[in-house]
């Protein structure tokens, strides 16, 4: 996980762009933007042109249920032309090549959401971003970590890797009892201009204790 959290300092250090640093200048395999999870029965959408669009797309079968595994290319194709199907990631880092297709499974039969299944234990850590500005409170901060780790761990496959929570925030904002409360030692920091952005990580998201809040929200 340190040498994961090491090129993630050197992209935030080195570039205004993060993803870009990781995909160009790490010998690592990234997922940018990846889709974690993604529609699973027709009768979730509401809305006529958007269940028109997908149709189109032959989104769904003969049951009205989305496909089980994807090509990297149709999972593009799905975030461009219908974003509204797709939970994404900012990034995952996988231990080896990415593989040509992606599997999903939905846990019950009339579940809104297929999670993608990482059927070659290939997931090696699971890298969120925050951004947040002068009008964001300590409670709207720690709200969103939640929101977030909640969602992740609702995804097998995201729950038994690691977890990096990259967070910026203006240099006046007080982080760290947020960061020591989920994290422990696990955070590092690089200042730059106003702002300061945090890196926080632990070795298995599962292993975040979120019984308790530092703020009550």
């Amino acid at each position: 996980m340190k040498t994961i959290v090491r090129d993630i300092h050197n992209a935030v250090q080195n570039s205004r762009n993060t993803i870009d640093f990781l995909l160009t200048q790490t010998s690592r395999n990234w997922l940018d933007n990846f889709p974690v999870a993604l529609i699973h029965d027709k009768n979730r959408i509401t809305d006529a042109k958007e269940l028109t669009e997908l149709q189109t797309l032959h989104f769904f079968n003969a049951d009205g249920f989305s496909k089980e595994s994807y090509t990297t290319e149709e999972l593009r194709k799905l975030q461009e032309m219908t974003p509204y199907v797709t939970k994404n990631a900012y990034c995952i880092c996988l231990k080896k090549d990415a593989p040509k297709t992606f599997s999903f499974k939905e846990k019950y039969h009339k579940d809104k959401w297929k999670k993608v299944q990482d059927v070659d234990h290939n997931f090696d850590a699971l890298v969120e971003f925050s951004k947040f500005s002068n009008e964001d409170t300590s409670v709207t901060i720690e709200t969103q970590i939640r929101d977030i780790m909640r969602s992740a761990k609702e995804i097998p496959s995201l729950k038994a890797t690691g977890f990096i929570w990259i967070l910026s925030v203006p240099k006046t904002t007080y982080v760290r009892d947020i960061l020591e409360h989920y994290f422990g030692d696990n955070h590092i920091y690089v200042e730059r201009g106003r702002k300061m952005t945090y890196i926080a990580w632990a070795d298995l998201l599962s292993g975040i204790n979120m019984r308790y809040f530092v703020n009550a929200p």
